[in-house]
């Protein structure tokens, strides 16, 4: 550094011309950009070992460093650079450089801002807009049954109400408690579902970043406390095959005037699930090959699945197309409502309930109907009976089954309709008899 300091004059600085160097001693430079205008600069080496050593690295010897302190006289003045080029000198004295520690008290100051800003942005987060914005969106876009979309969303927005408004990174274990000790003996699959589903919101918040902490509504916070739930049986209440003639008598009584009666139907001809009866169009359906082919996006496995069309299913189709007010397209609903678009989730169900003799049974039964009169009261193969219920194969069975054996199972379906209209039964069903026993536990 040079000697002696404060050699400029605020004339000299106005009167330098642009291009002029000017230096006030200590280090202090004043660059001239125009008449009256210019920049103050610090000049110095540089005492930081860690800024040598990349300078090495790069091959360079050059450890010159200079330091710009604002432009004249628009933002720094002559005796304000002289202040900061003093402070600047007592930086080196302590062999720190003062661009180094500049940029670190920028980076402090930055990292200190994103601490407040995520603190704030962490107390906005509330429970329930973390469940509506983050954790919902990430779990329910697989699901494919809209009753259990609605029962996930009902557990943050009803069941888990009281926390909703709570800063997420602020609910505890009691908080979750306060949920589930009001409906834990009450509504045994409720609550534990709910406790489920909570418990998997905070671990998606856990892995990221909205929480810190063990889970609150894990079951180790609350095996000690409360009851371990009851595992109710899942099962789907079925029509005793002694029943399913007369039942669909009864059904077909309803179709002159019932959509919804039409559908039952076809479900159970084809024991196919409600939502891919509901939702079939007529591109799906081939009259000349006698199939019904549904896409792999409706099917609970994620794989197509080729029904065989029997006779009666024709019938049904048939009458099912006279309702329609013009020529159906492929995209058309096969089972329209009166809205025009396809029939409600509850409607086949309702339907039955309004039926006394029948309202304590499910639609769904019906897949346990057929799986009970295939399985028992038949001879055909095990594999066909599972195809035809759109079930997961072992990977043994799937080898041996290679493809969709529709035609193999045609004989079956065949049978089946003789079966759900009281006819005499073919050589595949033998002798039917009454079927007393419940067969509920179908796999869903």
């Amino acid at each position: 550094m040079s000697k002696g300091l404060n050699r400029l004059t605020v004339v000299e600085i106005k009167a330098a011309k642009p291009g002029t160097a000017l230096n006030d001693g200590g280090g202090l430079l004043y660059r001239a950009t125009a008449q009256g205008v210019g920049k103050f600069a610090f000049k110095f080496t540089s005492p930081d070992l860690d800024y040598r050593a990349a300078q090495a690295a790069k091959g360079s010897k050059s450890i010159q460093r200079e330091m710009g302190l604002g432009a004249y006289p628009t933002k720094t003045s002559l005796p304000a650079a002289r202040l900061k080029a003093a402070a600047a000198r007592d930086l080196i004295a302590k062999k720190l450089d003062p661009i180094e520690e500049e940029r670190r008290a920028e980076e402090e100051t930055q990292h200190r801002a994103a601490q407040l800003t995520q603190a704030a942005t962490v107390k906005a987060m509330t429970f329930g807009r973390y469940a509506d914005e983050h954790f919902l969106p990430f779990a329910i876009p697989g699901f494919t049954n809209n009753a259990h979309i609605q029962q996930w969303k009902a557990t943050f927005k009803t069941h888990a109400k009281r926390m909703r408004n709570k800063p997420l990174a602020e609910i505890t274990r009691e908080d979750v408690l306060g949920v589930l000790k009001p409906i834990w003996t009450d509504k045994v699959v409720t609550a534990s579902r709910s406790r489920e589903r909570i418990e998997r919101l905070f671990s998606h918040a856990i892995q990221n970043g909205h929480y810190k902490g063990d889970n609150p509504a894990s079951w180790q916070q609350f095996n000690a406390t409360l009851p371990t739930p009851r595992k109710a049986p899942r099962h789907h209440a079925s029509i005793p095959l002694s029943q399913i003639a007369e039942f669909v008598s009864t059904i077909r009584a309803k179709q002159s005037d019932s959509m919804a009666a039409l559908m039952i139907e076809w479900i159970i001809l084809a024991a196919c699930r409600t939502g891919e009866a509901r939702f079939a169009v007529w591109g799906e359906i081939d009259l000349e090959e006698r199939i019904w082919t549904i896409p792999a996006e409706r099917m609970k496995m994620r794989r197509g699945h080729v029904v065989p069309i029997t006779d009666r299913m024709v019938e049904v189709l048939t009458e099912a197309k006279k309702r329609r007010a013009q020529e159906a397209i492929p995209s058309d609903i096969i089972f329209v409502g009166g809205t025009g678009k396809a029939l409600s989730e509850m409607a086949a169900l309702m339907l039955m309930r309004g039926m006394e003799a029948y309202k304590g049974f499910t639609v769904h039964g019906f897949r346990a109907t057929f799986k009970g009169w295939a399985g028992t009261k038949t001879e055909f193969a095990r594999e066909l009976i599972e195809e035809q219920l759109a079930h997961q194969l072992g990977a043994v069975e799937r080898a041996y089954m290679r493809e969709s054996a529709y035609e193999r199972r045609r004989a079956m379906m065949e049978e089946w309709a003789s079966v759900c209209a009281g006819e005499t039964k073919g050589k595949g069903a033998g002798n039917v008899v009454a079927l007393h026993a419940n067969m509920s536990r179908v796999q869903s």
